[in-house]
């Protein structure tokens, strides 16, 4: 049964910050094996103390890696083991000295040749992250990575560091290849609550963060957040109550509004929010990224989070806006910082809110069935192509368009024209849905301003929301939601063809082309069999010709 916070005698809140603190996991299952596993994931409440610790230790790598004369760190990740990174980078400028730090979370096969292009073994540095030590995109990318070391230095593994748990595969294989560090996190942390730990300290340290001040900030909230603060000042349960409390209103859409400078904490909280509640048809779609537009654009469902930047220009605030929406009667809390580094306060924060949110709502947030679903799926794909030499997939040629596409089974499939198929998804949607944009593109400027563009057009038209996320970065953060969370949602999956032969990946037999490939048709069919509405557009490979037609068809279906 969903639980009202608001509604609780105080003393019945208090005992949830308390059982929170004492990491009891009745507090989301009585299943004893689901209540195991879920002790297994509480270590983030206290990690800290061990991280304050190993931050000298840390530090000092780091400096000696400036020394050294490292020009760009490049991190292999995945999911958890890269948002926090990614985060940091865009919100943090390298120190004098230090490196850059780029981080490589996709199978695109342009990102990556760029990246091997600018790759330099003898002045750039790699880390490899990964929790399980076991995940395909960031294996994938090693194996990259190490051939173009491996072909201009006798002892490649020194420029190479691993982030991963005790035991995992990248520790025996950061050892037999003689990587020149191995940072062990500790394993009873999730990805997605693994901010404040060696996958986030490490590469902001590489880069020059000061982490002695992340960590500073951090610990000031944990502070804030503990069992005793009054409720009123304690803000991991005032954020972790406003969520639950209106989800369990209906109010299941957070829209993330940031000013510039901490904008980029978006696509960390976006993963953290919809992998951690996006379950048994439950869940809170978070919603970053949307152009903003009047309070009556939006629908009864809608909740916001402002995140405030003290200092930001009047011009660039939100501020007006969400005046606004304060007029309209949308509940809206208010979240001010007043100095980047307070981002690793927000982490603490955020991850408690979300623990408790999805207490109210009653889901379990340290599991994620669907996302294995999705690399199930993946994995037949990939097999099939190994066993085949080819995808066994067909596409419709729309009349019109001269577009590709194929629908999924909710879809009726008489219904061969693009436009047909459109306006079918987006007339079944409720206004209190969402339309997922999942590209399988290049991070791409021109890409993103279309699709932002596409995305405004549904909200104006269609009054749903939208949601955008990049294959297959998305399969590892809102990948879950869209599978295991509510059911009135529609999504448009795109790939392209082929522009030339791409090299095949060693140890894998195949291209990062067909990997990325192979990972959209894993998710069609696990879309699919969560009985989603998705539509397969696999566009030409110009791809940016074929958004401008995708654009101008979907245009013309949501006006119908």
């Amino acid at each position: 049964m969903f639980i009202r916070p608001f509604s609780l005698p105080e003393e019945k809140q208090e005992e949830i910050v308390r059982r929170l603190w004492d990491k009891d996991p009745s507090l989301w299952t009585d299943d004893g094996e689901m209540a195991s596993a879920i002790s297994n994931r509480l270590g983030w409440l206290d990690v800290l103390d061990d991280m304050e610790k190993k931050a000298g230790e840390i530090q000092e790598f780091a400096s000696a890696m400036a020394a050294k004369g490292i020009k760009r760190v490049f991190l292999l990740g995945m999911g958890g083991s890269s948002l926090c990174p990614l985060v940091i980078s865009q919100m943090f400028s390298p120190e004098p000295g230090y490196p850059a730090l780029h981080v490589l979370d996709t199978t695109d096969p342009d990102e990556v040749e760029s990246a091997l292009q600018d790759y330099s073994p003898s002045t750039d540095l790699v880390i490899v992250a990964s929790k399980s030590g076991s995940t395909l995109e960031p294996n994938a990318l090693f194996s990259m990575f190490w051939e173009a070391a491996s072909s201009v230095s006798d002892t490649p593994g020194e420029g190479f560091i691993a982030i991963t748990d005790p035991g995992s595969p990248l520790e025996a294989k950061a050892r037999e290849k003689g990587f020149l560090k191995t940072f062990l996190n500790p394993p009873d942390i999730g990805g997605r609550y693994s901010a404040l730990t060696l996958f986030g300290l490490v590469p902001a340290a590489l880069q020059g963060v000061d982490i002695g001040r992340l960590l500073s900030a951090g610990r000031g909230a944990w502070e804030r957040c503990r069992p005793g603060t009054p409720l009123k000042e304690n803000p991991g349960w005032r954020l972790g109550s406003f969520l639950g409390e209106f989800s369990a209103q209906s109010r299941d859409k957070l829209t993330i509004l940031a000013d510039p400078g901490i904008r980029p904490l978006g696509l960390w909280i976006e993963q953290l929010i919809a992998e951690s509640t996006g379950k048994e048809t439950r869940g809170i779609v978070p919603i970053i990224g949307e152009t903003t537009g009047i309070p009556g654009f939006y629908g009864a469902e809608r909740i916001f989070v402002y995140l405030k930047m003290r200092g930001t220009p009047e011009e660039d605030s939100l501020a007006n806006f969400v005046g606004e929406l304060k007029e309209a009667d949308f509940p809206v809390l208010e979240m001010e910082l007043s100095d980047p580094y307070e981002v690793g306060g927000q982490f603490f924060i955020w991850e408690m809110a979300t623990a408790i949110a999805a207490h109210c709502i009653t889901v379990n947030p340290f599991d994620e069935p669907d996302v294995v679903m999705a690399k199930q799926k993946t994995n037949e794909s990939i097999e099939r192509y190994r066993k085949e030499g080819k995808f066994s997939v067909s596409f419709w040629v729309d009349p019109q368009s001269e577009m590709h596409f194929r629908p999924s089974s909710l879809l009726a499939t008489s219904h061969k024209g693009l436009l047909r198929c459109l306006r079918d998804m987006l007339n079944v949607l409720p206004t209190w849905g969402y339309v997922g944009f999942l590209p399988y593109l290049p991070y791409d400027p021109k890409v993103e301003e279309m699709l932002a563009e596409m995305r405004h057009m549904v909200r104006q038209e269609r009054g749903c929301a939208t949601t955008l996320g990049f294959g297959p970065r998305y399969l590892h953060s809102t990948g879950q939601i869209h599978k295991g969370g509510p059911m009135s949602a529609g999504f448009i999956i795109f790939t392209r063809q082929k522009a030339k032969d791409y090299p095949v990946v060693p140890d894998v037999g195949m291209s990062m082309w067909h990997i990325q490939f192979a990972q959209a048709l894993g998710d069609f069919e696990a879309l699919s069999h969560a009985r989603r509405r998705v539509i397969h557009v696999h566009l030409p490979s110009d791809y940016r010709l074929g958004m401008e037609i995708f654009f101008k068809v979907l245009s013309r279906a949501a006006k119908l």
